[in-house]
């Protein structure tokens, strides 16, 4: 076994987005400009100021600037000097990009803060120590490189060579650094440097002994920390960097209102599909109902689910005044739930057993208050009805089903990181509504957990790349007065 000397050399830098300026007549000392604070660091030796000014032009390897500092081999007069720059270094970890760079300079790992919590202090693990590809951890590409992050870490870890990446994958199981270096034919000391950063980074897990955690799962002779923590337990992966990513504080990516978007195309308006078959919606006559609707309180009170299995089809009377009192576009703009940015996404896809349409499926247009019917095979039809059905619990088909499809770029084209948060709560507060008139109404609401994203995009003639489907509800009459209510309005 190789066991040279590692050919790596670490370098240092600033973020891209952090400065330094020098103050005048104290020698050493100067501002750190963050995209969280600036900080002062006040004077202990030249050294630092010249190691913090060269870092903001590139990485740099700190011994030419304090020789021997990677390695205290310096004298012991250079001592002072060390620690100073040991001492701001260590205040301004969560701005500090290190990289291990080849013999040749050409870049070969890279570890970048994203976080102000960020702390990194890298070891040098022993070649028997065996570890994990965290399973939060995802590869993307990114500019001539990959990026490897996770939702649990404060860094995201740039693979610039080919054997970075390589030797990431070699942990997709437990294993050991001599073993890795053994695949790759690296010396052990050079993989144990590379192990280190990316222990240090977060997206490798060290391994204990079976059982250290409580439990055996026999899968295994090590365990990892991060498969008995409680907390995380019931997070997929992809969920929690959707939940981290959609949130300011835990990375650096945008996150909030770009300005509006130049290129709203559809104007806020579903295309048109056949205007000779368009249907007017009644809209409802609301001085009518008067003291026979019942109050907020009795319907916050009243809604719940109801899966109607013997239900009867909805009048065309109670199908628009459902849609305009919960999605139609208002008189003085906006519409009956908050959308963020007023962008308004989403759009509605009725599936309709029968009644008072013919069975079929039409599109809605809340700012006409129209509906259009689309040319959807019959064997479709049946299938969104019967899926409906089934993830409702319903024995038979339901009277209508509400699909709710998003226009993205509607919203993600003016707010950067929180659009797809913000559509899954406009999709709420869209089915909230949906169920307070639906229970104001007598008639049986039921959202449903999910929907066949490939069946409705065909039903619907869609890319789902460009509208998918993000909601389902589902109404039906009750054979009689709906429960809970005592009426229906019509």
């Amino acid at each position: 076994m190789n066991s040279a000397a590692p050919s790596l050399k670490p370098l240092w830098s600033l973020r891209e987005d952090c400065g330094f300026r020098p103050l005048p007549d104290d020698p050493g000392a100067g501002i750190v400009s963050t995209p969280w604070e600036e900080i002062r660091l006040d004077a202990g030796t030249p050294a630092v100021g010249r190691a913090l000014e060269r870092m903001t032009y590139g990485p740099v390897s700190l011994d030419n600037v304090l020789p021997g500092f990677t390695e205290r081999t310096g004298p012991a007069e250079e001592r002072p000097q060390y620690d100073a720059l040991d001492a701001a270094l260590g205040r301004l970890q969560h701005v500090v990009v290190r990289t291990l760079a080849l013999a040749e300079g050409t870049h070969h790992l890279t570890v970048v803060p994203i976080a102000r919590r960020a702390r990194f202090t890298p070891g040098r693990p022993d070649a028997d120590a065996v570890h994990r590809l965290s399973k939060f951890v995802t590869l993307r590409a990114g500019a001539e490189v990959w990026v490897a992050e996770s939702p649990l870490a404060a860094h995201r870890v740039l693979l610039h060579t080919p054997q970075a990446g390589w030797l990431v994958g070699c942990y997709a199981r437990p294993t050991t650094v001599r073993e890795a270096a053994r695949l790759l034919g690296l010396p052990v000391e050079e993989a144990a440097l590379v192990v280190g950063y990316l222990e240090a980074a977060g997206m490798l897990v060290p391994g204990a002994p079976q059982g250290a955690f409580g439990g055996a799962d026999g899968s295994s002779s090590f365990a990892f920390a991060e498969d008995h923590d409680t907390a995380l337990e019931s997070w997929s992966p992809r969920e929690l960097l959707a939940h981290q990513r959609s949130r300011p504080g835990a990375h650096d990516e945008p996150v909030g209102r770009t300005g509006e978007s130049d290129d709203d195309t559809d104007g806020g308006h579903a295309d048109p599909v056949d205007g000779d078959a368009v249907i007017a919606l009644p809209v409802p006559d609301r001085a009518r109902a008067g003291v026979r609707e019942p109050g907020l309180s009795e319907v916050l009170a009243a809604r719940r689910s109801e899966r109607v299995d013997d239900g009867k089809p909805l009048t065309l009377d109670q199908l628009g005044e459902l849609l305009h009192r919960s999605a139609a576009e208002r008189p003085a703009g906006g519409r009956p739930y908050p959308s963020l940015g007023a962008r308004y996404p989403l759009e509605l896809y009725l599936t309709v057993a029968g009644g008072g349409l013919e069975r079929g499926v039409y599109h809605y247009d809340p700012h006409g208050h129209l509906l259009s019917p689309l040319d959807t095979a019959p064997e479709l039809v049946d299938g969104l009805l019967g899926e409906a059905a089934a993830n409702a619990g319903m024995s038979q088909e339901p009277s209508v089903l509400i699909s709710m499809t998003a226009r993205y770029h509607r919203t993600a084209d003016s707010y950067r990181g929180t659009a797809y948060s913000a559509l899954l709560k406009e999709v709420g507060a869209l089915q909230q509504t949906l169920y307070l008139v639906a229970t104001a109404m007598g008639l049986g609401p039921c959202a449903l957990a999910f929907g066949d994203t490939e069946m409705a995009a065909r039903a619907f003639s869609l890319d789902w790349r460009v509208e998918p489907g993000v909601g389902e509800f589902v109404v039906s009459a009750f054979p009689g007065p709906g429960p809970g209510t005592g009426t229906v309005t019509a």
